[in-house]
């Protein structure tokens, strides 16, 4: 008598968080050598919009959390259906994921070039993008959980502790560096003042 299950993981998923690694990681490294030209040749400025000071957090942030940021879930979601044996809970969750992932890249692509920012190093976006990555990380957390929680695999692999610290740290991170009081649509000011301010920023840092 044969046991086994078959198992038909989404890799659409995957496939979507691969093209827009590929994708937002020619765009960030793009703007990196613009911003590198600008370095070396003050005349290719083109301020304000297309300024160092503009350009340069939108670089980081590409490559961080759009190049980075969908690599690493790309990776996530590919090893973890493997290693719990099971399919991601909701398609749903995951795709909701994905695209509110994306609809954030973009809402920083256009901000940080119009200099609205809250000009904190790695943390410039402004409150509602904030908030919207917080609850764009609550989706893909409780999407990993309920997967968790519905494996097939008995033994948790040690990279599934991993995926789990990170989820935990990166949400603690994320939502105490950016707490801060919004005066507008598009101005906050941090809830920590000074040094105090400083010490959280390079901490989330």
């Amino acid at each position: 008598m044969n046991d086994k299950i078959s198992v038909t993981y989404d890799d659409q998923i995957v496939k979507r968080f691969a093209w827009a690694t590929m994708i937002w990681g020619a765009v960030g490294m793009l703007v990196g050598v613009i911003i590198a030209t600008q370095m070396a040749f003050w005349q290719t400025n083109l301020p304000p919009y297309l300024s160092f000071g503009r350009l340069r957090p939108l670089h980081t942030n590409a490559v961080i959390f759009a190049f980075v940021g969908n690599s690493i879930f790309c990776g996530i979601y590919y090893s973890t259906q493997r290693l719990l044996k099971t399919r991601m809970a909701s398609d749903l969750l995951s795709s909701l994921h994905f695209w509110g992932w994306q609809l954030i890249i973009v809402s920083a692509a256009i901000t940080l070039p119009l200099g609205i920012t809250q000009s904190k190093e790695y943390a410039e976006l402004e409150w509602p993008i904030d908030i919207a990555i917080a609850l764009v990380w609550v989706v893909f957390a409780v999407n990993f959980f309920w997967t968790l929680a519905k494996r097939r695999e008995k033994h948790i692999y040690v990279a599934l502790w991993f995926y789990i610290a990170s989820i935990i740290t990166v949400a603690v991170l994320h939502i105490v560096n950016s707490l801060s009081l919004p005066v507008s649509l598009f101005k906050s000011y941090s809830m920590f003042p000074g040094v105090q301010d400083a010490l959280i920023q390079w901490w989330y840092g």
